[in-house]
């Protein structure tokens, strides 16, 4: 018979990825210092287009203001990481998502206060079933848009290009200033270390009727106690549009 605890771990992990969506994913310092790829004072001189910083944040708020699918890509250090894909409904608190790393595939569905999840070696083919309530950081699966508009929060340097393409430089330190909240202001703290003093993190942005619909950045990330190169690469899609979730059928559930 599976135990779950108050605070099972697997569900932890998967709530990690999902709160960085990618711009937060892993990075913590544990002591370690910021590797050469680090961008520190090496960064040009800002020079802001306020207006296109202005119309940036308008667009990440209007792609989270419902529902929306996502795909991120993961790297460290060149190699492939993780890749993660979401359907997600805030509102009506709805959720489908699928991480693959390496041969290993999770699933989760999220209904309400339900969080249900397979692919873990220890339930075969079955799904585990989860009082998200129960979760630490359960709730903040939902704010990921928030964490991605904190760190836009940092712009300190912005160009645009054509065809809605936004190009600059994100300080990790003023968006952590920033923060709307402590959990907010934790994670970017992470960077904040992971990156060293002085950091600029690299970004490009897309645009498209309004909607924050790409976005990549590149910064130093700790992975198994080492600090390494990290990038991430989200696009957005299908805003507006319903995401439908079922609960699995209960003859596929672990009996707790």
């Amino acid at each position: 018979m599976l135990v779950v605890k108050p605070r099972p771990a697997f569900a932890l992990s998967l709530a990690a990825p999902l709160l960085a969506a990618l711009l937060l994913t892993g990075c913590t310092s544990g002591g370690a210092e910021p590797s050469p790829s680090s961008t520190a004072a090496a960064a040009p001189t800002p020079s802001l287009d306020t207006e296109a910083a202005a119309a940036l944040v308008a667009a990440g708020l209007k792609s989270s203001s419902g529902s929306y699918k996502l795909h991120a890509a993961i790297t460290y250090a060149g190699a492939q990481g993780v890749q993660l894909d979401v359907q997600s409904d805030p509102a009506a608190k709805k959720m489908l998502m699928t991480v693959v790393n390496g041969t290993s595939k999770i699933e989760a569905r999220v209904l309400g206060s339900d969080f249900y999840l397979t692919g873990l070696p220890q339930l075969g083919k079955k799904w585990m079933k989860v009082d998200g309530s129960q979760v630490e950081g359960f709730s903040d699966m939902f704010g990921m848009s928030e964490q991605n508009l904190a760190m836009l929060g940092g712009i300190i340097e912005l160009t645009v290009g054509p065809n809605g393409v936004f190009q600059g430089w994100i300080d990790p330190q003023k968006a952590m200033d920033k923060a709307s909240s402590p959990q907010i202001k934790d994670a970017l703290a992470k960077v904040v270390k992971a990156s060293g003093a002085g950091a600029r993190i690299p970004f490009t942005s897309k645009i498209a009727d309004g909607y924050l619909v790409g976005l990549t950045t590149e910064y130093p990330a700790e992975v198994n106690n080492a600090v390494t190169h990290m990038k991430a690469e989200m696009t957005l899609s299908d805003f507006g549009k319903p995401v439908t979730v079922t609960a699995p059928p209960a003859k596929d559930l672990v009996q707790q």
